[in-house]
């Protein structure tokens, strides 16, 4: 599978984690910025490996439309889903209106 593939669109990407069942948590940034959905998935297998010993939990990843997921169990029963997000998907908290 060539990158062309799995990015619908040039830019820039990144890796975040979020709970998704369990007590609240902050998300979690990846470290880096990714030119390609290929490229970060090395980031998504970092993340869900450093949430699981941090945590004390289990972690897998697998492929859910062309982009890599993880998800990490942890004993203290959160549930996180790990995933690339590209810069157009990204909130708009805290962007600058260059029309303003």
């Amino acid at each position: 599978m060539t990158t062309a593939t799995l990015d619908p669109a040039p830019g820039i990407y990144v890796v975040v984690a979020e709970v998704i069942r369990g007590p609240h948590a902050s998300p979690v940034l990846g470290e880096g910025l990714y030119c390609s959905i290929e490229c970060a998935s090395v980031g998504v297998h970092e993340l869900a490996r450093s949430i699981s010993e941090s945590e004390q939990g289990a972690a897998f990843v697998l492929q859910h439309q062309g982009r890599p997921v993880g998800c990490v169990v942890t004993l203290g029963e959160r549930m996180w889903v790990v995933q690339v997000l590209g810069s157009h998907e990204l909130p708009a908290v805290g962007r600058i209106d260059p029309s303003k």
